[in-house]
This record gives structure tokens, C-alpha cells and sequence, in this order.
């Protein structure tokens, strides 16, 4: 185990929704998977120790992060999509309710989110 550095970056790590997500969107049930990537970087390395002690379990835990706040920003689309194709377009928008969602989260953690993509949202 490598202990963490300061000001270390951690780039492109990919995430994505390990399950489908179940939602209405107007009068259908559907099921759609997200995927991306973000880049971020330690900058309290004693508070992130509190959290995620060992390094080695950071980018699963980052991962599993970022899939959480995707299912909630999902929720949020699927209550405001009047079609399936609104809800599986990504806008700016959405990447930027995503980051703002995640920036505080990451804050707690000792972390900055450094850059944050969603690549797609896919009806499965």
C-alpha cells in the first residue's frame, strides 16, 4: 500500500452504473445504464484518510460515488423527461447538475473534482 501524496491526481477514471436504473419517463417503465469518466486530485490527504484509509480502495470507492450520484441525477431527469430521448440526451445541463451534485461529496472527502464526463445514458 502506497500512501497518499499530496496534490495527487487520479485521471480518467472511468465509472458507471453497475445496475440499471429503473424509471417512469412520461406513461413508459425503463431502464437505463450511465457511463463516463473523471479526473480528481488529493488535497486533504488526513481528511480523505478518514473516510478511504487505504489508497488502494480509493478509485472503487470514488466509482461507486460517482454511480450513486448518477442514479440520483437519473431520478431527477426521469421526473422532468417528457420522452426517453430527452432523458438519454446529455446536455450541459446535466453534466453540470452531476459535477454540482458531486463537488461537496468530493469536498467531505478531502477531494477536488479536477473534471467529471458523462460519456452515455442508455435505455438497456
Amino acid at each position: 500500500m502506497i500512501p497518499y501524496q499530496p496534490a495527487q491526481e487520479y485521471n480518467n477514471l472511468r465509472w458507471g452504473t453497475g445496475m440499471p436504473i429503473a424509471l417512469k419517463v412520461g406513461s413508459q417503465f425503463v431502464q437505463v445504464r450511465a457511463r463516463g469518466t473523471c479526473s480528481l486530485l488529493v488535497r486533504d490527504i488526513q481528511q480523505l484518510q478518514q473516510h478511504v484509509s487505504d489508497p488502494d480502495a480509493l478509485t472503487a470507492y470514488v466509482r461507486s460515488l460517482l454511480a450513486s450520484v448518477m442514479e440520483e441525477t437519473i431520478g431527477e431527469l426521469g421526473l422532468h423527461a417528457a420522452n426517453i430521448a430527452q432523458l438519454t440526451t446529455i446536455t450541459e445541463q446535466t453534466v453540470q447538475t452531476f459535477k454540482e451534485s458531486l463537488e461537496p461529496k468530493f469536498k467531505e472527502l478531502g477531494l477536488q473534482l479536477l473534471a467529471v464526463s458523462i460519456e452515455a445514458i442508455e435505455i438497456v
